[in-house]
């Protein structure tokens, strides 16, 4: 059930409660309005033929008892009495009243009243005959006044009964809305602890879960039941949690990967720096060493032959080797200073894919090895750069492919475009690389090639790293695991999209 349902279905509720109490308040006090009603009514009768009625009936049946001679004003008392009571029976004619149970009552009052007046005018007070008609008329006169009284008790007992019952109701029309009211109470006290832990206890969750997640545990997932309204709430927190985690565990990848990327960096620029500073001193030398290994072989080559001369032939033939090798690595780290100090101008990357083609088919170490070049001709693969440091980043990483991979492998040399950047692709099935070594791949002078018969400088992949960066490019490697190949693909910006101050 939805929040905005509960939240109905309570309002809903009290309204009903409210609306009940409201009703029985209202027939209660209609109830007993109608008893005290009738109870007032009956109080009206009282006073018109008691009050009335009766207080000249008695007055007639004292003067009648006082005083004989008073028979004139007793029976104008009378006679008041009964045009009192005849005035009474007609202006309540057909309307309700509390005596119309016993309408035997007014009748035998009326009677009795005429019979009252009929002895009274037929006697003469100084008529010693009429004694006997005298005491007759005052026992009629008493017996009127009885029946008078005999009304009078009958609405009496009339009113006490209307009384009682208006109490009767009340009392129980206060239980009936006492406890209706408290049942009220109780149902909205219920609903409302069933609201607050229908609407605070998913806040609370809510609430736990936004303060894990702010200290950085992304890991923090909340299982809220309930209303549809928390339970979407508590996804769209997931959802969001899953977001922020994944990001983060991104962030972290590429914040180790530009921290190496920027190790890798800093290094080349102290071998630059140091390279650099020495190079001048150590080619002096070097090319000393070289020059006199030369003069003394060409010496040496026109003595007459014999084993010694042969092996001190030999031997200035290494030297010459060692001393050109090490120039060829001064250069190369010289290079690491100034990468990219080559004139730029547009070069066409499929061009240079053919030509590192041609040029690597004629190295006879990899004539047994298969290098196959896939160029995609009808797209721009043109890019800002020195052809001549783009041929160096390509040769490299082809003659490092054919030389992973043995006797009859294949190489793969793939230039494409992707997008805003053009990309080659150097893949091989060849020793392939631990997830170590793709650690250091990019390093100076790191190289698993230390022990073979042409041992590597480590230099290599480090000056193509360094080519293209100062190209706004970018180079990866990746492998599945040792004996499984590598692939190192280059990202450089197509000429369209080359930044402003590499165009110019």
């Amino acid at each position: 059930m939805s929040l905005r349902v509960k939240v109905a279905l309570q309002i809903v509720t009290m309204l009903v409660g409210a609306l009940l109490i409201s009703a029985a308040a209202v027939w209660s006090i209609n109830g007993v309005e109608q008893d005290y009603g009738a109870a007032l009514e009956g109080y009206d009768e009282l006073r018109e033929v008691y009050g009335s009625v009766g207080s000249n009936v008695l007055v007639a049946q004292e003067l009648l008892i006082a005083s004989p001679a008073d028979r004139d004003r007793a029976l104008r008392h009378l006679e008041n009495a009964r045009d009192r009571f005849e005035l009474f029976q007609a202006k309540s004619r057909g309307l309700p009243r509390l005596s119309a149970p016993d309408m035997r009552s007014e009748e035998a009052i009326h009677d009795a009243l005429l019979t009252a007046l009929a002895r009274l005018e037929s006697t003469r007070p100084d008529d010693p005959d009429d004694q006997e008609a005298e005491i007759e008329a005052v026992q009629a006169v008493e017996q009127a006044m009885s029946q008078t009284g005999m009304f009078a008790s009958h609405v009496g007992q009339a009113i006490r009964a209307r009384s009682e019952s208006a109490a009767q109701k009340r009392r129980e029309n206060l239980l009936t809305i006492t406890m209706l009211g408290a049942v009220v109470v109780i149902g909205a006290v219920l609903l409302g602890i069933v609201q607050y832990q229908g609407v605070v206890t998913p806040i609370q969750k809510l609430t736990d879960g936004v303060r894990k997640l702010s200290k950085g545990d992304f890991q923090e997932r909340l299982n809220v039941h309930g209303s549809p309204e928390f339970e979407g709430l508590a996804g769209e927190f997931n959802r969001m949690a899953g977001e922020l985690d994944e990001f983060y565990h991104k962030l972290e990848q590429k914040v180790t990967l530009k921290s190496r990327e920027l190790t890798r960096t800093e290094r080349l620029a102290s071998v630059g720096y140091l390279a650099a500073g020495v190079a001048h001193e150590i080619n002096n030398p070097i090319g000393i060493i070289a020059g006199y290994a030369e003069y003394s072989l060409g010496q040496l080559k026109q003595q007459p032959q014999s084993p010694a001369n042969e092996d001190l032939a030999k031997s200035l033939e290494v030297i010459c080797d060692e001393a050109f090798r090490c120039k060829q690595i001064v250069g190369q780290l010289l290079s690491l200073a100034r990468p990219g100090e080559g004139k730029r101008s547009q070069v066409d990357l499929g061009k240079v894919a053919r030509d590192v083609q041609a040029a690597v088919g004629g190295l006879r170490d990899f004539k047994d090895r298969n290098l196959v070049v896939s160029v995609k001709e009808d797209e721009d693969l043109t890019v800002i750069a020195a052809e001549a440091e783009m041929k160096q980043v390509v040769l490299n990483l082809t003659v490092n492919a054919l030389d992973a991979v043995s006797s009859g492998g294949k190489v793969e040399l793939e230039t494409y475009r992707n997008g805003k950047w053009v990309e080659v692709r150097v893949r091989d099935s060849g020793r392939g690389m631990s997830p170590e070594t793709l650690e250091h791949v990019f390093e100076p002078f790191f190289t698993e090639k230390r022990g073979a018969p042409k041992p590597g400088t480590g230099l290599g992949l480090s000056i193509s790293n360094a080519i293209i960066q100062s190209h706004h490019g970018h180079i990866t490697a990746s492998s599945a695991g040792v004996g499984q190949g590598s692939e190192f693909l280059v990202q450089l910006p197509a000429a369209a999209e080359a930044p402003q101050e590499q165009q110019a």
